[in-house]
C-alpha cells in the first residue's frame, strides 16, 4: 500500500485535529488584529500554525505513551466469552483465519487459555496489515483515530481556549473600556473561542472514543470474510 504524506488518515485523523487544537489562536488574532488579516501576515501567521500542527501528533503520542494501554477490543471480541458476534459467524471467523495461516491453527480449537489470547492478538495485527485497502475499515480506523487524537489534546485544548477567551476579554476592556464600543469581532472571537472550549468540555470524552474503538475492532473483524488467502 503507498503511503501518502497527506493521505485520508493523515489529513482527518491527525491534521484536522491538531487545526482544531490551534483554532483559538488562528481565531483571536484574526479577528482582533486588523493587521493580521491582510493576505501576507494572514499567509505568514498560518504558515507558521500549520508548522506547529506538525508537532501536535509527536506530542500526542508522548502523551498517550504515558497512560495505560488501550483495550484491545478486537482481541476480545474474537475470544469465546465476548458476546458481540453470535456464535455462528464467530466459527465461520475461526475457521477463515486457520485457513490463512498455519500459525492459526488454534482458532479450529478456542479455549479461554492464554495461548488462545495471544493468538487473538496476533490476529489482530495480522489483520490490520492485511485490511488496509478496505473501505469500511479504513473509514472507521480515521473515526477512531480523530477520537483519540483529540482526546490527547483535550487538556491542552482547554488551556488554549481559557488563554485565548481571557486574552480576548482583557484585551478588549483595555482598549475600547465600555462594553458597547468593543467591536463585533471582538464579541464574535470571545464566543469562537468559548465555543471550542465547551466543545473540548462536553464533545470529548473517553465514552467517545471507546465506542469509536469498538465500531473499529467490529469493522476489523467482520473484515475476516474479505481476505483472500496469499498466492
Amino acid at each position: 500500500m503507498k503511503l501518502e504524506l497527506l493521505d485520508a488518515y493523515n489529513i482527518r485523523a491527525r491534521l484536522s485535529a491538531s487545526i482544531l487544537l490551534l483554532a483559538p489562536i488562528a481565531i483571536t488574532l484574526f479577528f482582533l488584529f486588523e493587521e493580521v488579516r491582510s493576505f501576507a501576515t494572514s499567509s505568514i501567521v498560518l504558515f507558521v500554525l500549520l508548522a506547529f500542527t506538525n508537532y501536535v501528533p509527536t506530542l500526542q503520542r508522548r502523551i498517550n505513551s504515558k497512560k495505560a494501554s488501550s483495550v484491545n477490543y478486537s482481541a476480545e471480541m474474537l475470544s469465546i466469552k465476548d458476546s458481540t458476534f453470535d456464535a455462528i459467524s464467530k466459527e465461520r471467523y475461526y475457521k477463515k483465519l486457520a485457513s490463512l495461516d498455519d500459525q492459526y491453527g488454534l482458532f479450529l480449537t478456542p479455549s479461554e487459555s492464554e495461548a488462545f489470547h495471544v493468538c487473538c492478538e496476533s490476529a489482530v495485527r495480522y489483520l490490520r496489515s492485511r485490511t488496509r485497502e478496505n473501505n469500511l475499515v479504513q473509514e472507521e480506523n480515521i473515526n477512531f483515530g480523530f477520537c483519540r487524537n483529540l482526546l490527547a489534546n483535550k487538556p491542552i485544548g482547554i488551556i488554549i481556549c481559557l488563554i485565548c477567551s481571557s486574552f480576548v476579554g482583557g484585551y478588549s476592556i483595555c482598549k475600547y473600556g465600555a462594553l458597547p464600543e468593543i467591536p463585533s469581532l471582538n464579541y464574535l472571537a470571545f464566543t469562537a473561542d468559548l465555543f471550542i472550549f465547551f466543545f473540548w468540555i462536553f464533545g470529548i470524552n473517553t465514552n467517545v472514543s471507546k465506542l469509536a474503538a469498538k465500531r473499529y475492532a467490529e469493522a476489523l473483524i467482520m473484515a475476516i470474510d474479505t481476505i483472500e488467502p496469499k498466492q
